[in-house]
């Protein structure tokens, strides 16, 4: 199964490929939104993996984006954030967000939320 990883930073990108390691995913990058909109849309994703604050097109752009393509509408997406107020909550749920995690995200919080939404079994 493919994932879309979607952040300007690139150890965050390998950060959460090896805290997901052990099940069997294809994980596709993007540097920023506008990026991983294009990536959404050729790949496909089973789950999207966004930060929030990028440079160009933000993560709750990217979130409403994908909720508006008549393809990509029923795609999970989790929001990664070092925002942590109730008005960002509110935001990431209001354009659509399945899960909204606060970085520094745990490697448990991480796999429970992946695993639940992608229905995998535990990961140790």
């Amino acid at each position: 199964m493919k994932v879309l990883l979607v952040d300007d930073t690139r150890t965050l990108l390998s950060l959460i490929q090896v805290y997901l390691m052990g099940w069997q995913m294809e994980f596709v990058e993007a540097k920023d939104g506008t990026e991983g909109l294009a990536r959404a849309r050729e790949h496909k994703p089973a789950l999207v993996i966004s930060d929030v604050r990028m440079p160009g097109l933000d993560g709750f752009e990217l979130c409403a984006a994908i909720r508006a393509d008549p393809i990509l509408h029923k795609t999970p997406i989790v929001l990664l954030t070092s925002l942590a107020d109730d008005a960002s909550r509110k935001k990431g749920k209001l354009v659509g967000a399945t899960a909204f995690l606060t970085k520094p995200v745990s490697v448990e919080e991480l796999r429970k939320t992946v695993g639940g939404i992608l229905q995998l079994p535990a990961r140790r």
